[in-house]
């Protein structure tokens, strides 16, 4: 159990380092791997370039090249300014918004009980519910910098008023 329980701390220590700090393993040990992948991305080329090919194909074959060209792949995506980044994070803000929107509705029932309505009045300093829901939606939306800054980006308000349509509208975005 304590190798276990080392060796995921290790992996998990070992993927910080690659991600945040650019570690590597040595150059000899990439070769095997490197010459594999090379040889594998050549191979699903022909799928990925076949305009023909199915979905399906299209798909099976770019999960390889993830899987043995991660760099190369990534590579591509900076160079084409992002699609995959933009995509994942576009994905990633839809389903926040959604999260944060149902929020919205449960509100009205954690409003309904006096002991959790008198909490949040003093928390924001109002009795008014729908002041009330807005300044929580607006706390819940501080605590996730992500989805914030996303909303930003993509010139969505977050201001009080508006931020209920603004979740709507990135909930819907694919």
């Amino acid at each position: 159990m304590l190798r276990f329980l080392g060796g995921l701390v290790f992996g998990v220590a070992m993927a910080l380092g690659y991600v945040h700090l650019g570690w590597e393993l040595p150059g000899y040990l990439q070769l095997p791997d490197k010459f594999k992948g090379n040889v594998i991305s050549s191979t699903v080329e022909d799928a990925l370039l076949d305009m023909s090919a199915t979905s399906a194909t299209r798909r099976r074959a770019l999960e390889v090249l993830f899987d043995n060209r991660a760099a190369y792949a990534a590579q591509i995506d900076v160079e084409m300014g992002h699609p995959f980044l933009d995509a994942y994070q576009r994905r990633h803000a839809a389903v926040a918004a959604r999260r944060l929107r149902l929020a919205w509705a449960a509100l009205d029932e954690v409003l309904a009980k006096p002991a959790l309505r008198a909490a949040l009045e003093k928390k924001h300093g109002t009795t008014d519910t729908l002041a009330l829901k807005r300044a929580e939606l607006v706390a819940r939306l501080e605590a996730n910098p992500f989805l914030k800054a996303w909303m930003q980006k993509e010139n969505l308000s977050v201001a009080p008023q508006a931020l209920l349509d603004s979740l709507s509208k990135a909930g819907r975005m694919k």
